[in-house]
């Protein structure tokens, strides 16, 4: 990890753009934006892994940061890929307890983060923020509730479909992702993810390369039943 310094502007434009801080006034924008320290991370190094105290709120400045759990069989579950815009823990600031996922750069990232006890004070002083962030969690659970049902009731290839539906909206028609990590947001094996990617290259859906995909059909995802995933 490098530092990296980001103008204030730059700071103060990302607070902006980024959900979790909507409503807020352009003055308490900039204060945290005067509170952020931004970093680097090369692509595969470690944000932070389970235990590591949770001492700071941070958010995606460029890249992408691939949040997951580990199965003591050591399966990946991922259920978060933050963007631009978007932050990566929004409990731990809360309650400082120690982390149970890890964060890895899935990509040359930037971030900024602002000291756990700065977030906190400027929350409860910004009620604003506080409704924000029960509302992107209320999404986050919904979601992971639905992709439990999705294991349960649904084939492969819907699960499949759906994942692939939430990435196109999220990062558009070109996804860097392999048929791997499109297994670890689907919850399936990593076979059942070349099976499924192969026939819907054959259906004329998708064209794949290495570690990328493209949706040639993406209304040929959507399924009437299922809303697109929070990742």
């Amino acid at each position: 990890m490098i530092s990296d310094p980001l103008t204030l502007e730059g700071k103060i434009a990302l607070f902006g753009r980024a959900a979790v801080f909507k409503g807020l006034a352009p003055d308490a924008q900039k204060r945290l934006a005067e509170l952020a320290v931004t970093k680097r991370y090369a692509r595969n190094d470690i944000v932070f892994q389970p235990e590591d105290p949770c001492d700071a709120f941070v958010l995606v400045t460029d890249g992408l940061i691939r949040v997951s759990r580990y199965s003591a069989l050591g399966k990946r579950l991922t259920y978060l890929l933050a963007g631009p815009g978007e932050p990566i823990n929004l409990v731990g600031p809360f309650t400082g307890a120690p982390r149970a996922n890890i964060a890895e750069a899935a990509t040359d990232t930037v971030t900024v983060s602002i000291d756990r006890k700065d977030f906190i004070a400027f929350a409860f002083s910004h009620p604003q923020l506080i409704i924000n962030i029960i509302d992107i969690l209320g999404q986050a659970v919904d979601s992971s509730n639905s992709r439990i049902l999705d294991m349960l009731e649904k084939k492969v290839v819907q699960r499949l479909k759906r994942v692939l539906h939430t990435l196109t909206k999220k990062f558009g028609p070109v996804l860097n992702f392999t048929a791997v990590e499109i297994a670890e947001l689907a919850g399936t094996t990593t076979e059942s993810s070349l099976r499924v990617l192969g026939d819907l290259r054959q259906d004329g859906v998708i064209g794949k390369s290495r570690g990328q995909i493209k949706i040639l059909r993406p209304e040929a995802l959507i399924d009437p039943e299922s809303e697109e995933l929070w990742i």
